[in-house]
C-alpha cells in the first residue's frame, strides 16, 4: 500500500538502482525461466486473459509493475517505482483456496519536490495479503483476509517506518465481455516507533476491462487512496483514465501486459502529489493443469477464471 502522505516522485534522468533490488529481479526471472515450463498448462488465450485479471484466481502469477508519476511539486518532479507482486495460491480443501498476494517495492525513487535536484533511491515497504476465497466460484467471486505491511524500506522517506495491519476484501464479476472488480484494504499502524506518523489508510483497487479479439483488451484500473489522518478535504487521491493490454504466449510462456495513463483529478492541495500516473505491467502466468468440471461443459460460463487442480 502506498502512503498517501508520502508521495514517491522521481527526478527525470537515470538513477542508481540498489544491488539488492537487481538481485531480486534476476532471481525471480531465473526461477521463472526454469520452473515456468514445468508449471505451464495449455490454456486458451481467453482463459489466460481471465486469469490475469483475477487477483484471487487459481494460477501462479508474477507481475512486474512499473509506476511513473509526473509533475509533482513546484518543479514538476517525476518519480517511479518497480513492484514485484507474486501470487501463489494454495488449496486448503476442496472448497476453499488461500491466495497469498505479496506486493514488494523492489526499487523506488523519492525526490525532494521542493528542490530541482536530489532525492532518495532504495527499496520500499512490502504488503502481504492472505485472501480466503471459495474455490467453486461462478460469475461472482469474493475473498476476504488480513493484510500486513512490513517496513522493509531502506530509507525513512520510502516507507511508513511501522508495522501496519488491517482487513482486505475483494468482490469480482466476470461477464462474457470482460471483467469488473474491486479490492479494498484498510490498514492501521501497530504500536512502536512513536517518532513516525501514525497510519490509517484505505486503498481501493478498481478494475474494469473489456475483451477484444486476439487477446487484446481495454482496461481502466485506477487505485484510489485516502489517508484518514489528514483533514477533511485533504484525504483523497482519485485518478481517472485507462489503457489497453494483451495476453499472449511466447513459446510455452504465457504473458499478460498492459499500459495505462491516469490523471489525478482529485488530490490533496496541501501536498505535492503528481498530476499524472503511467502504469506499465508485465505478468508471467503459470496456470495449473485442470480436469473438466461442470463449468467447462456446453452452456456453462466460459469466462470463469477458476481452474481445478489434479
Amino acid at each position: 500500500m502506498k502512503t498517501i502522505s508520502q508521495p514517491r516522485e522521481q527526478e527525470r534522468g537515470v538513477h542508481n538502482v540498489p544491488g539488492s533490488a537487481v538481485k531480486t529481479e534476476i532471481l525471480v526471472l531465473v526461477i521463472s525461466f526454469f520452473v515456468g515450463p514445468l508449471l505451464h498448462a495449455q490454456q486458451t488465450i481467453d482463459e489466460l486473459r481471465d486469469l490475469a485479471r483475477n487477483p484471487v484466481g487459481d494460477a501462479i502469477k508474477i507481475p512486474f509493475v512499473e509506476s511513473i508519476n509526473f509533475e509533482a511539486g513546484p518543479y514538476d518532479r517525476t518519480s517511479n517505482s518497480l513492484q514485484l507482486q507474486p501470487v501463489i495460491p494454495w488449496h486448503l480443501s476442496k472448497n476453499w483456496l488461500l491466495v497469498p498476494r505479496i506486493v514488494a517495492t523492489a526499487v523506488a525513487y523519492e525526490p525532494d519536490v521542493a528542490q530541482m535536484h536530489g532525492g532518495t533511491t532504495g527499496a520500499g515497504d512490502t504488503v502481504a495479503t492472505f485472501f480466503f476465497t471459495p474455490f467453486h466460484a461462478r460469475k461472482l467471486i469474493w475473498a476476504v483476509g488480513p493484510s500486513l505491511l512490513i517496513p522493509t524500506a531502506t530509507d525513512n522517506k520510502l516507507g511508513t517506518g511501522k508495522w501496519d495491519m488491517g482487513p482486505s476484501a475483494a468482490l469480482l464479476v466476470e461477464p462474457d465481455s470482460g471483467f469488473a472488480g474491486v479490492v479494498v484494504q484498510n490498514i492501521w499502524s501497530l504500536p512502536g516507533h512513536n517518532s513516525r506518523a501514525s497510519v490509517d489508510q484505505i486503498q481501493i483497487e478498481t478494475q474494469l476491462s473489456y475483451n477484444l479479439p486476439h487477446g487484446w483488451y481495454l482496461v481502466a484500473a485506477p487505485t484510489i487512496n485516502a489517508d484518514w489522518t489528514q483533514a477533511t478535504g485533504q484525504r483523497w487521491l482519485v485518478p481517472f483514465g485507462g489503457g489497453a493490454g494483451r495476453t499472449f504466449n511466447i513459446r510455452n510462456q504465457a504473458i499478460d501486459s498492459n499500459v495505462a495513463l491516469y490523471y489525478n483529478a482529485i488530490r490533496p492541495a496541501s501536498q505535492p502529489f503528481p498530476r499524472w500516473q503511467l502504469s506499465l505491467q508485465l505478468t508471467l502466468l503459470y496456470p495449473k493443469e485442470h480436469k473438466p468440471t461442470p463449468k467447462d461443459r456446453p452452456g456453462s460460463h466460459a469466462g470463469d477464471s477458476r481452474v481445478e487442480t489434479n
